[in-house]
């Protein structure tokens, strides 16, 4: 069974540590800067699910707005 702890790291920390990682798997600049892009998304989204919502005065409808743009341009 696997445990998961939590700890606090700067950004910087975390995304030299993720980019010496990814240059354990290949040698390849462009393919290590994608495998370390992927896995920060990947950590960033999950740190982010785990927080509480913004109320909604926080976040304004043009703001919204420009959130939903870019999604559906992204995609």
């Amino acid at each position: 069974m696997r445990t998961q702890t939590q700890e606090t790291f700067r950004l910087g920390d975390l995304i030299v540590a993720v980019f010496d990682e990814a240059a354990h798997y290949s040698s390849d600049p462009e393919e290590v800067s994608r495998l370390a892009t992927q896995t920060l998304r990947h950590m960033l989204q999950a740190a982010r699910r785990k927080l509480p919502p913004l109320p909604p005065s926080t976040i304004s409808n043009k703001t919204r707005r420009s959130w939903k743009q870019a999604s559906a341009e992204a995609w």
